[in-house]
């Protein structure tokens, strides 16, 4: 397994899309940083820089993870080595989770610059350290909830359409959608919108649901399932007979 990953790593590396990821990455905190030096200075989470650079991070997250996701698998698909690699003498599951896991790997490097960023910018211009912490909860929480939502949908997207065009236009459309319903009332049946607003919860829970108990269980319950039933599809498609 740990082979495989490497393997991966190496596919990836070589692609030039990764660099792009990253500068995509960095636009909202550097447009926030921007903002910050011309026109508002406030530091409040609640109001302040950083609930602006979340709700714009919130925005990119999804397409972010989805190209991702998409073009690990594409790789396959362009280079025709689709049947080569699903041909090897290993369990195809095991080839699935390398994927899946290098994918996982890259946004977990995105999400601890961003937020080593974060902690470094509000400790030296803020000095409230106890918004440290409620930075740290609520960041990792969208990340959590987004991130393995998203790349195990997208697993099923791309494997489904092998079309790296198809499956970033729906993770752009995903992305939108939920910009829209993330201050719904329902938005808790919605993985991704859940994610949003169970990371500003810890900011300030006037931004959550009037009913807490209730849509925190049912929005987590929901995300696992769905979470389940794509990593099933995932693997269900990976070891069909016909390539």
């Amino acid at each position: 397994m740990i082979q495989l990953i490497k393997n991966e790593l190496v596919k990836v590396r070589s692609e030039k899309y990764i660099k792009f990821i990253f500068i995509l990455n960095l636009i909202p905190i550097l447009m926030n940083f921007a903002n910050y030096i011309v026109n508002n200075k406030s530091m409040s989470l609640e109001n302040g820089f950083y609930f602006t650079f979340y709700n714009q991070y919130f925005m990119l997250l999804p397409i972010i993870t989805s190209i991702i996701i998409s073009s690990i698998f594409y790789i396959e698909y362009r280079n025709n080595t689709y049947l080569d690699w699903v041909t090897y003498n290993i369990p195809r599951r095991k080839l699935f989770f390398s994927k899946l896991f290098v994918s996982l790997l890259i946004m977990a490097v995105i999400f601890i610059s961003n937020l080593i960023i974060l902690l470094v910018f509000y400790s030296i211009v803020d000095r409230e350290f106890s918004n440290l912490y409620k930075i740290i909860l609520s960041f990792t929480t969208l990340h959590l909830i987004v991130v393995i939502s998203v790349s195990l949908i997208f697993s099923v997207i791309i494997q489904l359409t092998r079309n790296i065009v198809i499956s970033i236009s729906i993770g752009i459309g995903g992305s939108l959608i939920s910009m829209i319903l993330m201050a719904a009332p329902f938005s808790y049946l919605i993985p991704l919108t859940f994610g949003y607003r169970a990371g500003l919860y810890f900011v300030d829970n006037e931004f959550y649901y009037d009913n807490p108990l209730i849509s925190t269980l049912v929005g987590i319950g929901i995300t696992i399932v769905l979470a389940l039933i794509m990593l099933i599809l995932s693997l269900k498609i990976i070891n069909k007979k016909a390539i």
